[in-house]
C-alpha cells in the first residue's frame, strides 16, 4: 500500500504543526534579561526619544523596569525595529538567530506532511482551538525561546486542554525538540499528557532534515492508530466510569450506617474475630468492583481489544514500560493496605509470603536455618487464622528467592515459580515453591519471629486467587478455602400496630397521615433467628402514639405490657437494638421481646440473650383467632408484612 493510502485509511486526514517559531512578535518574557536593555534606554534619552514616541506616543524612558515587562511596549518595538536598528543594538539578535536556526526544521517538517499528502496549518503559542480537531499535532516540546520548564509546562498543559476538549479518538503525536538529551523529557511529557507510547513519537529537530525521517514516524503512527486508538478509548472509558462507580458504591454504601456496624459487628465480626475497619474495606473494595463491571460503555470498549491486528507488530519505543509493575500490582495486595490491622488472632493470613528480616542476621538454628532465601507461603484458610478458636497450627509451604528468570514458568498447570517479588519495594525477585517442603508453625512462634524485631517481616501478600492457585499446586493436600464471610442477610418489613380494646376487639393505633412504620430485619448466619428493627425515620411518630394511647382503652390483661412499653429507654429499644430473637420463618404468633435493661448485644448467634416481653409479633390477617385467648393479654401487637422482593 502506498503511503499516502496508508496514511489516508488510518484516518490522519489534517494535521498541524505547533512552534513558538511561527509566533511573529517575541513575548516580552522572552527578553526580559536581555543585556542589551540598558544600552537601549540610554540611547533613547533626549532627542532620540521621539524616534519612539512617533510610533507609541505614550513612550517614558525614564520607566524602563515596567516598560521591559510591557507587552504592547515589546510588540510595538517589533514591528517597528527596521527603523530603529540602531537603537536596539543587539536586543533582538539572540531571538531573531534563534528563529532563523528553527526555520529550516519546520520547512523540513511541512514537507514530511506534504509528501503524504496531509493537509496542515501552522501555529504558535496559541494553537488550543485548532488542536481540538486535528488528527496529527506535530508540536514542539518548549514553546519558548529560553527553553525553560515554563516553556515546557505551557505546551503540555495547552496539549492537555485540546485533548480534553476532544470529542472522538486521541490524535497521534509527533514530538521535536532541538536538545540533544530528549528521551528521558519526551517520556515525561508522554505521561504528563497521557499518552500510550503507540499514538506518540518524537524526534531531534536536526534529524527533522534526515530524509524521509518525519514520514516514517507518521506511517509508523499510522500502521498502529486503529488498534492505538482502541487501548486509549478502553483506557479513558475505564478511568470515566471507575469515577462515575466511585460515586455510585459511596452511594450506595451511605445506606450503610453506624447502627448497621454495631450489627455486623455484633452478629458476625465479633465470631470471626475481624476488625470492623479491616472488613468495611473488604466490602467497600468489592461493591467499586461491582459499580466498574456494570458499565456497559466499559465491556464495549474492552471488547474492541480483542480485534487488535497481529501485524504488522506494534514497535517497542516506550523506555518506561514496566510490566513488572504492573503484573505486581495484579498479584499482591498493597502493602499499605496488609499493613492494616485485622483483628485476627494470628499475624500472619493466608497469602502471606514470610521471608527474613532485611538488615537482621540470619541464625543458623532459627526459623530459616541460616538461608537468607528461603522464604515461605500460609496456606492455611484465613478464616481459621482469624478466630481465638481457630487453628493450632499454621500450614507453610517453602520456598527459595532467586534472581528473575523470565524463561521460567510461573504459577499455573505446570508452573510452580512467583514471577515477582519486590522486598522492601526495591530489589525484585521471583519465588519458586517447593511442595514437598510443607512446614507447620504454631501461634506462639508466628508471633515471636512478627514481633516487631523479630527475625521475619511480611514480604507480601499474594491476591485471592493468585494465592489459591499457588495451593492448587498442591493437589488438594491442603483442604477447604478460605473465603470473604458473607455480610449478614437482611430483608425490610412494614408492620401495622393492633391493640386488644375494653371491648375485646382488635383497634390499630393511630398514626399520623401518610406515616408507614418500616424496619429492617437482620439474619445471621445461622439464620434461625432475626431482630428486627424499626427505622428511625418514623421514631417520633411512632414514640408519639403510643405515649398517647390512653391505657384505660386497653383490655386489662395487655395494660401491664403497654405500660412497660411506654417507657422512653424501652421505646428507643425499638429503633436500636430492636426485637430480639424472633424465630424464622415468621409464620406463628410469637413474643416481641427487647433487651433487658443493661444487657450487652450478643456475642454470639447461637445464645439467645436476657429479653423482656413488651408485646406480639403476628404476620396472618388472622391474628385474633392465631392468638385466641392470649389475645386479651399481648400488649401491643405488631403485624409484620415482609416485602418479598427486598429479601436479601
Amino acid at each position: 500500500m502506498k503511503d499516502k493510502k496508508l496514511v489516508e485509511k488510518a484516518g490522519i486526514t489534517s494535521a498541524i504543526i505547533v512552534d513558538d517559531g511561527y509566533d511573529e512578535d517575541p513575548l516580552y518574557h522572552e527578553l526580559i534579561d536581555e543585556d542589551g536593555w540598558d544600552i537601549f534606554f540610554d540611547d533613547v534619552q533626549g532627542a532620540a526619544s521621539s524616534r519612539i514616541e512617533a510610533f507609541l506616543p505614550e513612550f517614558d524612558p525614564s520607566a524602563r523596569d515596567e516598560l521591559k515587562s510591557d507587552q504592547k511596549f515589546i510588540d510595538a518595538l517589533w514591528r517597528n525595529r527596521e527603523d530603529i536598528r540602531d537603537l536596539l543594538g543587539g536586543l533582538f539578535d539572540d531571538y531573531e538567530q534563534k528563529a532563523a536556526d528553527n526555520a529550516p526544521f519546520l520547512t523540513a517538517a511541512e514537507d514530511a506532511l506534504t509528501a503524504l499528502g496531509i493537509p496542515y496549518t501552522t501555529h504558535g503559542r496559541d494553537f488550543v482551538n485548532d488542536a481540538v480537531d486535528a488528527d496529527l499535532i506535530v508540536i514542539d516540546l518548549f514553546l519558548g525561546i529560553q527553553q525553560g520548564a515554563e516553556d515546557r509546562q505551557l505546551t503540555v498543559d495547552r496539549l492537555k486542554c485540546a485533548i480534553d476538549q476532544r470529542k472522538g479518538a486521541l490524535p497521534s503525536i509527533v514530538l521535536m525538540s532541538q536538545i540533544p538529551t530528549i528521551d528521558d523529557l519526551a517520556k515525561e511529557f508522554r505521561s504528563d499528557v497521557k499518552l500510550h507510547a503507540s499514538a506518540f513519537r518524537y524526534v531531534r529537530k536536526p534529524d527533522l532534515q534526515t530524509p524521509g525521517r518525519v514520514q516514517g514516524l507518521i506511517l509508523t503512527l499510522a500502521a498502529h492508530r486503529r488498534d492505538s486508538q482502541a487501548l486509549s478509548t478502553f483506557v479513558e472509558t475505564w478511568e470515566q466510569k471507575a469515577q462515575d462507580a466511585v460515586g455510585k458504591a459511596a452511594s450506595a454504601l451511605r445506606k450503610i450506617d453506624i447502627d448497621d456496624l454495631q450489627h455486623i459487628r455484633t452478629m458476625l465480626l465479633r465470631f470471626e474475630g475481624v476488625n470492623t475497619s479491616s472488613y468495611m474495606l473488604d466490602v467497600f473494595d468489592r461493591v467499586l468492583q461491582y459499580e466498574i463491571e456494570a458499565h456497559s460503555e466499559v465491556l464495549k470498549a474492552a471488547i474492541l481489544l480483542d480485534e487488535m491486528a497481529d501485524d504488522p507488530p506494534p514497535l517497542m519505543i516506550s523506555n518506561d514500560r514496566d510490566t513488572y509493575a504492573i503484573l505486581e500490582r495484579t498479584l499482591f495486595v498493597n502493602p499499605n493496605r496488609r499493613s492494616h490491622a485485622t483483628g485476627a488472632v494470628w499475624p500472619i493470613t493466608f497469602g502471606d509470603i514470610i521471608g527474613p528480616r532485611v538488615g537482621t542476621a540470619i541464625k543458623p538454628r532459627g526459623f530459616f536455618a541460616g538461608q537468607n532465601d528461603l522464604v515461605f507461603f500460609v496456606a492455611s484458610p484465613e478464616c481459621d487464622l482469624i478466630r481465638t478458636d481457630g487453628l493450632k497450627t499454621v500450614l507453610l509451604i517453602a520456598g527459595k528467592l532467586e534472581e528473575v528468570d523470565m524463561a521460567k514458568p510461573v504459577l499455573g498447570v505446570s508452573g510452580n515459580t512467583t514471577p515477582v517479588l519486590s522486598i522492601d519495594g526495591g530489589r525484585r525477585y521471583q519465588v519458586t515453591w517447593d511442595f514437598g517442603d510443607l512446614r507447620t508453625m504454631n501461634l506462639s512462634r508466628a508471633k515471636n519471629l512478627l514481633k516487631t524485631n523479630g527475625d521475619a517481616v511480611v514480604l507480601g501478600r499474594l491476591r485471592d486467587i493468585s494465592a489459591l492457585g499457588l495451593r492448587q499446586q498442591l493437589l488438594g493436600n491442603v483442604g477447604r478455602v478460605g473465603e470473604m464471610a458473607p455480610l449478614p442477610r437482611s430483608f425490610r418489613f412494614t408492620a401495622d400496630i393492633y391493640y386488644a380494646h375494653q371491648d375485646q376487639t382488635e383497634r390499630q393505633l393511630a398514626l399520623p397521615a401518610g406515616v408507614v412504620l418500616r424496619g429492617n430485619a437482620l439474619v445471621p448466619r445461622k439464620a434461625k433467628s432475626a431482630t428486627l428493627i424499626f427505622d428511625s425515620s418514623c421514631e417520633n411518630e411512632l414514640t408519639t402514639a403510643i405515649l398517647g394511647l390512653d391505657v384505660a382503652t386497653v383490655s386489662d390483661g395487655s395494660k401491664a405490657l403497654l405500660n412497660k412499653l411506654k417507657e422512653q429507654t424501652r421505646l428507643r429499644k425499638l429503633f436500636r437494638s430492636g426485637f430480639q430473637w424472633i424465630s424464622l420463618p415468621l409464620k406463628d404468633p410469637q413474643p416481641a421481646e427487647l433487651l433487658q435493661d443493661g444487657e450487652p448485644l450478643p456475642e454470639k448467634d447461637d445464645k439467645k440473650p436476657k429479653v423482656e416481653k413488651v408485646g406480639m409479633i403476628v404476620t396472618q390477617p388472622n391474628f385474633v383467632e392465631q392468638l385466641g385467648t392470649n389475645f386479651r393479654k399481648s400488649g401491643l401487637i405488631f403485624k409484620i408484612v415482609v416485602d418479598e422482593t427486598l429479601v436479601g
